[in-house]
């Protein structure tokens, strides 16, 4: 899970296979042939748009998390997070109902080399929600058998 802009560069240009790669996840989509300069051109305004998603602070209903300070806030209230529940946090709101699963949360939060039980999700998953108020889990919601997400 990353914020780094994906430019497909592929020999199928039929309109299904363009839907398919946006709809996959590509940022932008270029099928050969192509000239250079358009090749820079997208790769520049790729660039332009994932640096002004680079905002200071993530807002999601009355949840504000400001990453130069690392505050978080619900309804105008301080909340104190572990490193580790403040980068689960953050992750939620860089894209907001988006379903993460364990998987990429565990790669998100403790890299490929974490070897323990993926339960280690649900633990900070629960916690969140109590530091957050969250007891009824409206604002984190779990879809079962899939992961975890913001909103409903």
């Amino acid at each position: 899970i990353s914020d780094v802009p994906i430019l497909m560069l592929t020999a199928k240009g039929e309109l299904d296979d363009k839907v398919l790669g946006l709809e996959s996840g590509a940022d932008d989509y270029l099928p050969k042939p192509f000239k250079f300069k358009e090749l820079l051109a997208r790769v520049r305004a790729l660039l332009r748009r994932a640096g002004a998603d680079q905002g200071r602070t993530l807002t999601f209903a009355d949840l504000v998390l400001d990453r130069a300070t690392r505050e978080v806030t619900r309804a105008g209230r301080s909340v104190d997070l572990t490193l580790r529940e403040y980068e689960l946090l953050e992750l939620l709101l860089r894209r907001p109902r988006q379903i993460f699963t364990r998987e990429q949360i565990l790669n998100h939060l403790w890299g490929w080399e974490f070897n323990g039980d993926t339960n280690v999700v649900e633990v900070h998953v629960s916690a969140l929600r109590a530091k957050l108020g969250d007891q009824d889990r409206r604002l984190i919601r779990t879809v079962r058998g899939v992961g975890y997400g913001l909103g409903g």
